[in-house]
């Protein structure tokens, strides 16, 4: 338990991602998938189109429900279809010292999966869901929760 708590409160720079991958709003929907398939990644940061731009993220979940079925409507292809189109924007993102803890209550608030994570204006890291529940998975057992 000792180790959870301690988990809770390290800053979000020690989970985040600090390699992630990144696109322009210009490109379409399949260069996006591209990406995510070779980064491995569900999500990328969507760089600002100018300095007055700020950051978005496309994820699989957007082009999901945005692209492959986004209603009857509504009619659109990825190789068509720039990512700018479908993305989420601004995105939510929080400072690297920031306790682990108040990073996910930010995330079930927001109903996000991941936060960007940002010095001053520039993109530092990615903190996924998945990145914390990871570190947790790598915590040592305790032999009085362990099932026998």
């Amino acid at each position: 338990m000792d180790q959870l708590i301690t988990l809770r409160t390290l800053p979000v720079s020690a989970l985040m991602q600090k390699d992630f991958a990144m696109i322009k709003g210009s490109c379409t929907v399949a260069e996006a998938l591209q990406i995510m398939k070779k980064s491995g990644e569900s999500g990328l940061i969507v760089e600002p189109r100018n300095e007055d731009d700020c950051y978005g993220v496309i994820t699989e979940k957007d082009i999901l429900g945005k692209v492959i079925d986004p209603g009857e409507d509504v009619h659109r292809d990825p190789w068509n279809t720039p990512v700018f189109q479908i993305m989420s924007k601004p995105v939510i993102s929080v400072n690297p010292s920031l306790r682990i803890k108040y990073a996910l209550r930010m995330m079930k608030r927001t109903n996000v999966r991941r936060l960007t994570v940002m010095d001053g204006n520039a993109v530092v890291g990615v903190l996924n869901m998945t990145d914390v529940l990871h570190a947790v998975e790598e915590l040592p057992a305790h032999d009085d929760h362990v099932a026998l």
